[in-house]
């Protein structure tokens, strides 16, 4: 029943916002911005602010455990319990609780009053909350030693706590993390949207994006090399070269359902050296498929920059035909030109049959063979860190 202060189209952005909408950003001021932002699209006047407060959460998008990993309480994947007693954890007793509350979070109907909500909200989090300090000291291991036999050991002190019983110790000491000059933020995406990953064929059914650029090289220098570490261990066959964007993709690929797609901004690089291999080349080698890309896009501000802007399908791009109830790709094209069907990929308006990791319309997506006559000859020369010497103008 449609309230009689809102018409048909009001209404549904509101449900559509409520139940179908999603947010994360390592920025808590971000997150608020978001949902001012919603809540002024959707005209929920007499609805609180809090009303998504369910969907658009504060926590790093990179930084994260799988509900495996955290019951194996490790970082690492396919890796068995560490030791008996870590049943106790009841992971997936709490994931259910957590999943049936926030289903009635999603369903509420108007009689339902914003205090039920907060409370159903509330209980949510409390179930989530049980599960999220295991992985939170998990990862805290990883990120609170340099080297590998400390981290271990680091895990196996924790490990020890929660088969105890006492790993709410640590609790304090998670939150200081959280706010430290180089913060760690989990967000374990598997728990706490578990509507979106206990279902069959898991995963969201599309991600937008405008994830943040920085080199490679610089990321040690302004997340320290733990955070570049990190990166390495989650993302298998990534270089330390590669521009951060890259990993966002990597992560957008592995979010979405099978099916899914994603669209994002990237950098010009992303179809260059390492941040190509690190990203769509990986991507296009395990299933994915580009199927939209603008390169060389001017940003529509006074702010100079070049973007390209990227839509990438996971399995048969949007576009192929449906037999059986099978994703087939259109076989017209094969006998008459790419841009004779709707479905065609396009790279920078026109249509094409293929686009590759390169962001071209012909070829593969490996990288290139290295000349082994050049051995000694080239080399990638001298990388400038810092201003260097300068001298005043005048």
């Amino acid at each position: 029943a449609i309230p009689p202060d809102e018409d048909e189209v009001i209404h549904a952005r509101r449900l559509v916002a409520q139940r179908c909408l999603y947010g994360i950003d390592r920025n808590p001021t971000a997150v608020d911005l978001a949902k001012v932002s919603l809540w002024l699209s959707t005209l929920a006047r007499d609805h609180p602010l809090t009303f998504v407060d369910h969907a658009f959460r504060h926590g790093d998008s990179l930084v994260g455990l799988t509900r495996r990993q955290i019951e194996a309480f490790h970082w690492l994947p396919d890796t068995r319990p560490l030791q008996a007693g870590f049943e106790a954890m009841r992971v997936r007793e709490h994931v259910a609780k957590a999943a049936a509350l926030r289903r009635r979070i999603r369903e509420a109907g108007e009689e339902v009053t914003d205090r039920e909500l907060h409370d159903l909200w509330r209980d949510a989090d409390d179930e989530t909350g049980a599960v999220r300090l295991f992985g939170d000291l998990a990862l805290a291991a990883f990120f609170a030693e340099a080297k590998p036999k400390q981290r271990e050991a680091k895990r196996r002190e924790f490990a020890d706590a929660v088969v105890d019983g006492e790993a709410i110790r640590y609790l304090s000491w998670i939150e200081e993390q959280r706010h430290a000059n180089l913060p760690l933020v989990p967000f374990h995406w598997e728990i706490e949207f578990p509507e979106v990953f206990e279902r069959e064929n898991p995963g969201f059914d599309a991600i937008v994006g405008n994830p943040p650029f920085q080199g490679g090289r610089i990321i040690s220098a302004t997340q320290g090399s733990v955070y570049s570490n990190w990166l390495l261990c989650l993302h298998e066959r990534s270089n330390g070269g590669a521009d951060l964007v890259a990993h966002f993709f990597r992560r957008a690929f592995d979010l979405v359902r099978r099916n899914g797609a994603f669209g994002l901004i990237a950098t010009n690089t992303i179809a260059q050296g390492d941040t190509r291999s690190t990203g769509l080349r990986w991507i296009c080698e395990h299933g994915g498929e580009i199927y939209r890309a603008r390169r060389r896009v001017k940003w529509p501000g006074l702010a100079a920059v070049v973007v390209s802007v990227l839509h990438v399908a996971k399995g048969r791009f949007p576009g192929a035909k449906c037999q059986d109830g099978e994703a087939t790709p259109d076989r017209r094209a094969e006998t008459s030109s790419a841009g004779s069907f709707p479905g065609a990929k396009r790279l920078d308006g026109e249509a094409v049959e293929t686009i590759t990791a390169f962001l071209f319309h012909r070829g593969g997506h490996r990288d290139p063979a290295r000349l082994a006559a050049n051995a000694g000859k080239s080399f990638q020369g001298s990388i400038i860190l810092g201003m260097g010497f300068t001298f005043d103008d005048t």
